[in-house]
Parts: C-alpha cells; structure tokens; sequence
C-alpha cells in the first residue's frame, strides 16, 4: 500500500533495473574491449570491474533522487489529509494529484478511444470510478466507465467504431461495444449528474429511494457528489494526466476506509444498494467500513428488501462469483446480512452443515476463477439453497407413516417450495431454476454410484453431468458416506472434461486460423469413437452381470426341484393341524402387520 505512493516509475528499483538492461550489455561489451592487446581473463577481469563500478555509481545516484520522491510521497499524503478533512466540512474539495501515480498503459486502448474521440469533439471526459481506484491500488481494473458532459445522444453520434446503445431507465448511459460475441469490451459512458434535490428528471418514492435521476450537470465536482463511495469519485483525465478528487478519495485509498459521500441516511434512503455495495467493497478489498458510514447503515438493513429482487440478484452474484466469494461469505455471516439475501433458513443457517458447505463450495469457485474457468449462477444458487433442501429432505425420509415413489419426486416436491420463496427475493431467469432443479435431481442417480445406477446413458449423456458431479463433490466433502458413489463417477468426468476443452481449444482455434475445419471434425470423430467404445464396453460388463444372475437362477431352481417332494408332505401335516387346533402363523402374521 506504501509504494503506492510514490510515482509508478519510481516505486522501486525494478524499472531501474529494466531500463539497465540493454545499456549495461552495450557498456559491459565495451568494457571487455577496453585492453583488446591483453589477454582475454586479464581483459574480463578488468571489463567486470569497471562494469561494477558504473551500476554502483549508478544506484547511488539513484538513491538520492529516491530519497527526495519520499519526502514528495510524504507532502503527498499530508496534503490529502487535509483536503479530505476540508471536504467532510465543506462537502467537497478539488484536490488535483499528479498522473504519475497510476499506469497508464494499464488503460484499455479501447477506453482511451473513448475518451479521445469525445475530446476532439469538444466534450469533457475522464475515466472515472472502480477502474481508477484499483489503478491507485496497482491492481488491474475489471472494467473502466467514463463520464462526460455530452447527453447521450451526442456520445451516440461522436464515438465511432463501436456500437452503441442506450440502457437504463433510472439513469440513461450508453454502452460502447467493442469486438464481437465471444471477446466483447464494454465501455459505459455516463453524462454528468446533477446534485440539485429539485433537479428536474430527478423524482423519488415514498420512503426517498429514487425513481428516476435523468437529471444532467454541468460539471465533475457536481457529478462527485452523486456518487456514493469517495474511493469511487476519483476522475483520471488521459489528455492531461490529473487525477482530480474532490471527496478525499485518494486519502480514503491509501487509509484502506470505505466513506460514504454526503449524509450517510439520505444516500441509504436515496439507494439502499449503496449498504450491499460498501459490503462488497468490504470484501473485494479489504477495507474497513468508516465510523460515519456505519452510523448511517444502523437501523437500515431492512431497506435492503425494498430493492428490486432482479436487481438483488445481480448483486448476489458479484458478491460470490468475482474471485472473492469465501471473503464476501465470511463478512456477510459477521454482519448478519446474508439472511437478508436467502429465504427464511431456520435453524439451518447457523448449522456446521450449512457454513462447512456453502464455505467449501464457495473457495472452490474463487479458484476457477483465478484459474479463468466460469461460475454458474445457477450452481451458486444450488448450494447456496440445499442446506435447506437436504434438511427438509432429511427430516421428510424419517417422517412416520410419509410415503414417496422416489428419491426424485420428494427433491422436485421440496425443491420446487424452497425456489418458489427464493424467488420473492431474488428473482432469477426460469433457465437459472431449471439447472438448479437438474443438479439436484441428478444427486439421486448419481447416490447410487456408477455401477448401481438404473439408467447410465441418460445419466452420462446429461449435459449438466458435470456440474452434478461437481456438487456431489461437495456433499461427500461433507459426509464421507458419499466417497465411494462419488469416486465412481470420476473417470467419466475427467474424460468428459478432457472433451469439453478440446471442443473449446478447437474452436478457438478454428476461428483463429491455426486449425482447419477438417482437423476439428476429426478430432471430434475421434473423440465420439472413443466415447462409443467405452460405452460398448460398459454394455458388455452389465451383459456379463446379467448372464451370471440368470445362470445362479437356474440353479436355484434344479437344487429346489428334489426338495419338491419334501414340501407336499409337509403341507398335509401342516393343513391337519389347522383343522385340529388353529394356525400358529396366523398369530405371527399379526405381530408382522403391528412391527410393519
């Protein structure tokens, strides 16, 4: 967090270094030939140590200047302090920081595009927002979003090769679309804000959440002011290289503080999202939530189920599915959030199951995440809901006199009530409550292992097989029981993986030129081939099952054949006592029916 400090090309001594690189091989080669009459070890040993001599001379000339860009960094620091101090009081203040600190090749070309075009077109506009904060950070940016004082409209007729399109009925942007379907960049472009209460295009509800904020101002501080976090409202402007602050932002950055921007109620009110977002940044970064804020979010969690269950569930999703999941996990639980976002758990939410689980699962997807693999929300949603789910079924399998046909019809009888209430709060596609109401049905045919289970073609020929796998992992991981039906399945997932990343590899490579069509549909033949054989063969192994099971039939039925004989006399015996005396298993049938 230090070196942030400090300007991006003197952080350290590694640009230092990278810029020595090509210079001192040039230098070093000219020292080597500085006696060409002497012999060669007596010519290195003196190349080397002039060759020294000039990195010392250099690194301490280096250092001095070092010492003098801490003294800066320091003044630095010093000098937001107070402007943030200022902006508390007077509810902004301008505080411009040079340009240097961030890197500007970090910037996507496509945002500077942006930018420039509305330049030379006589607009504003700067990069504003998360990207800027984690440039600070020295992390790479997600996205980057840009702001200008153009309507939308205009930036539609400025910015050129890209779509545009006009989104959002609260706050019009427009979002610029670079590249095509599968590597598409997104640039959103936003017209300043107005901050007057009185705006007009700017109307609120009953309880002051806003309804519509169409409102546009005139400048970038008046636009910082409709901005909710200060870490958010820093504007970096690529033609002059000035990050400009007006709220203490770059202050609350390197303090690691998450601040809300004016009166902590009145923005709560305005958005109750604001409270889920200073979670999140929370979580993402590992920031402290300021005592102001805190103060303002006291009495107001409950705000948080007036925001719109669609709007709630994408907002679920970037808790969980961004690469920072577990933390999000763990600082929801603390503060008792999460309860607002499932249905209502029971005793279920403060179980082992339930945090062992939902845990598990979620630093599981923060590692396909580092490693660029997709998280489904539907998965998510699949773990986030069956503690509930399997606590229901539990109790409904050990219920006296309960009677079901399968295994199957209980999880879609339980299923289908426990998304049915989750609905009301997150409200998620019909596609996303399919896959969930699959993945869970597939755990009871994969419970029975592959050898045990009825129908293995359908079963393997599912094309959520793997994402059902993937949570049966889960629950062995939280009871052993599962080991061995789970164990079962892995050669087929693996191989079933292998062919899912040679398909994407292939068309990856189709498009790009390295690979032909014709080199695609072979090794798609191939792989069909091979999935054929290992079919046939699993055919055969249940041919060989089924064979023995007739074979051990029939001679059951010779060795009972001689016995045949002995059985007849027996039921005469047996009919002559129940004429003299009664049935004796007519009294242990009865105590059967009272057992059953």
């Amino acid at each position: 967090m230090t070196l942030m400090m400090f300007p991006s090309e003197h952080s350290s001594f590694l640009p230092f270094v990278r810029g020595l690189t090509w210079e001192t091989l040039e230098k070093f080669r000219g020292f080597l030939c500085v006696c060409p009459y002497f012999p060669y070890h007596v010519s290195f040993v003196l190349g080397s140590v002039l060759f020294i001599a000039f990195i010392q001379r250099s690194i301490l000339s280096r250092t001095k200047v070092s010492q003098s860009l801490i003294t800066d960094a320091y003044e630095l620091v010093a000098e937001s302090k107070k402007r943030k101090q200022v902006a508390l009081r007077d509810g902004s203040c301008m505080f411009k920081i040079p340009g240097d600190s961030i890197d500007h090749k970090a910037i996507l070309p496509e945002a500077l595009s942006v930018v420039s075009q509305l330049n030379r077109a006589g607009f504003e506009a700067y990069i504003v927002g998360g990207g800027v904060r984690d440039l600070i950070l020295g992390e790479e940016p997600k996205d980057f979003d840009v702001t200008t004082n153009a309507t939308p409209n205009q930036i539609c007729k400025v910015v050129k090769n890209c779509q545009r399109r006009i989104i959002g009925r609260r706050f019009k942007i427009v979002h610029c679309v670079f590249g095509h379907r599968e590597s598409q960049i997104i640039i959103e472009v936003a017209t300043f804000r107005n901050n007057e209460e009185s705006a007009a295009g700017r109307s609120a509800g009953d309880a002051g959440m806003l309804t519509r904020d169409n409102s546009y101002g005139d400048s970038i501080e008046e636009d910082s002011k409709r901005r909710d976090y200060s870490i958010n409202a820093l504007y970096y402007s690529p033609k002059n290289r000035i990050i400009y602050d007006f709220h203490g932002g770059y202050y609350d950055i390197l303090k690691g503080t998450i601040d809300m921007i004016g009166d902590p109620v009145v923005r709560i009110h305005e958005d109750p999202a604001r409270i889920i977002r200073a979670y999140r940044f929370a979580a993402k970064l590992g920031f402290k939530i300021s005592e102001r804020t805190m103060k303002g979010f006291e009495g107001n969690f409950a705000l948080i189920k007036n925001i719109n269950s669609s709007r709630l569930f994408e907002e679920v999703n970037k808790f969980f599915l961004s690469g920072y999941g577990y933390r999000s996990f763990k600082v929801l639980k603390e503060s008792n959030i999460l309860k607002l976002f499932l249905t209502e758990q029971g005793v279920v939410f403060d179980s082992d199951y339930f945090n062992g689980f939902i845990g598990e699962s979620l630093k599981r997807s923060d590692l396909r995440h580092r490693q660029g693999k997709p998280n489904m929300p539907a998965f998510l949603y699949a773990v986030l809901l069956w503690p509930l789910v399997n606590s229901m079924l539990n109790r409904l399998r050990t219920a006296p006199g309960f009677i079901h046909s399968s295994e199957k019809s209980l999880i879609d009888l339980i299923g289908a009530k426990v998304i049915a209430s989750q609905l009301a709060i997150t409200n998620f596609p019909n596609m996303v409550q399919d896959i969930i109401m699959e993945i869970w049905r597939l755990q009871a045919d994969l419970d029975n292992g592959m050898d045990g289970a009825d129908n293995l073609e359908h079963i393997l020929a599912n094309k959520f097989f793997r994402a059902g796998v993937d949570f049966m992992r889960l629950r062995a991981f939280m009871d052993d029981s599962l080991a061995d039906a789970c164990e079962s399945w892995e050669e087929e997932y693996e191989f079933q993986s292998a062919r899912a990343l040679m398909f994407r590899k292939a068309k990856s490579r189709g498009k790009s030129g390295g690979r032909d069509d014709a080199d695609v549909e072979k090794a798609i033949e191939e792989m069909e081939i091979l999935n054929s054989r290992r079919a046939k063969e699993r055919a055969r192994a249940s041919e060989r099952e089924e064979s023995l099971k007739k074979e051990l039939k029939k001679s059951g039925r010779k060795s009972r054949g001689s016995e045949k004989t002995k059985t007849k006399s027996r039921k005469k015996r047996s009919g002559k006592d129940k004429m003299k005396g009664g049935s004796r298993r007519g009294d242990e049938s009865l105590n059967l029916t009272e057992w059953m």
